[in-house]
């Protein structure tokens, strides 16, 4: 068994919190990402599992065992570095099975587990080259390799492609992600690229300032975000924000904006009181640029396009914030060009103003334009 349970977990690094009250279930075989903002804890929480770090209160448990008190070598996990941490004089078959020499494992055995963690990798016809004729994904699987070779209950993944170009990440993801099909094992991944963790995860767990904001699958965190923070970090672009006040119209409830527009809410929301504050959330691509002559469309002026070849996004002022729309249409809009959007009022999310935390769709709503 390579579950995972950490409870009441807390670490002090002197009269600072770094981690505060963490409790989580990662189950057999699971591909958990630990992702937030630099600063939010979730590498010293990678690092106290390994044990690398001591813990100040709490329990973490690996299988039936609590292994607070184990060193790490005794934790049977292997850890993926951002740094590879190869050794430089060492050929990549000798860094692969280094740690089954110093356990003095027999030659044969050293060398079954070596060449069959090269062929999962791809790395059978390198191993004889030395760390500095690789490139650094060839580095990288070769750290990945070190791990595999020990057969560990859990592998430790902390900000691995970090290091990679751009294209060599996306290769890179792709592996990873295969490896964890092939092996079934239990992995623990720190990143805070989001698009990593929307697409390698099993479960993603949401930290900032040391606390679990959220836990869920990708597309429950991306779809029903548990609060503001959660929002506004995962996405990419990240969502659009506005305040509004609840109001009421012809017997129903709408959102009236600082500006005055108003947006029409479904059902899911008439429960909400006459005069509350309320945050407003949409994403990009829930935003639709139309004619002048729709009905209820809003204005504005663009001051940003950012063409990415199969999309572009558009970015301007509204409700006195920056606003974007994800369009997968080349729309031959330039910076100071006028747009006319709407809203899918459907996709809009509401979040309360003082606590932060999203206010409930009880149902489904139809959707409408601003």
């Amino acid at each position: 068994m390579s579950a995972i349970k950490i409870k009441k977990l807390r670490k002090q690094f002197g009269s600072v919190e770094v981690l505060k009250d963490i409790n989580i279930d990662m189950h057999d075989g699971e591909f958990v990402i630990l992702v937030g903002p630099s600063g939010c804890g979730k590498s010293t929480l990678l690092r106290t599992i390994a044990g690398l770090e001591t813990v100040t209160s709490g329990d973490i448990m690996i299988g039936d065992s609590r292994v607070n008190d184990l060193a790490p070598k005794d934790r049977d996990i292997s850890m993926v570095f951002q740094s590879y941490a190869l050794y430089p004089h060492m050929s990549v078959e000798r860094n692969m099975g280094f740690s089954l020499e110093v356990q003095k494992r027999p030659e044969h055995e050293i060398s079954t587990a070596v060449n069959k963690a090269a062929q999962v990798l791809g790395l059978s016809h390198l191993l004889k080259r030395k760390p500095k004729e690789l490139s650094g994904g060839q580095r990288q699987r070769v750290a990945m390799g070190r791990a595999i070779v020990r057969q560990p209950k859990v592998f430790l993944f902390d900000e691995p492609l970090s290091n990679l170009d751009a294209q060599l990440r996306v290769q890179m993801r792709l592996e990873i992600k295969s490896l964890h099909q092939k092996l079934a094992t239990t992995i623990v991944y720190v990143t805070h690229d989001q698009v990593e963790a929307m697409t390698l995860a099993d479960r993603i767990v949401v930290l900032n300032e040391g606390i679990i904001q959220q836990v869920g699958a990708p597309l429950e965190i991306y779809d029903k975000p548990a609060n503001l923070f959660v929002a506004s970090f995962m996405g990419a672009p990240s969502m659009n924000f506005f305040d509004a006040q609840i109001a009421e119209k012809a017997g129903a409830k709408i959102l009236r904006c600082t500006s005055g527009t108003e947006l029409t809410l479904g059902s899911g929301y008439q429960h909400l009181e006459k005069g509350m504050q309320v945050t407003c959330g949409i994403r990009p691509e829930h935003c639709e640029i139309v004619d002048a002559e729709y009905q209820g469309c809003a204005s504005a002026t663009v001051n940003v396009v950012e063409p990415t070849g199969i999309s572009e996004q558009l970015y301007f002022d509204f409700e006195g914030g920056n606003f974007c729309i994800y369009s997968m249409e080349r729309t031959g809009l330039n910076n100071r060009d006028s747009i006319n959007f709407t809203m899918d009022t459907q996709q809009i999310h509401l979040f309360d103003m003082q606590t932060t935390l999203r206010i409930a769709n009880e149902v489904s709503q139809v959707k409408t334009a601003v």
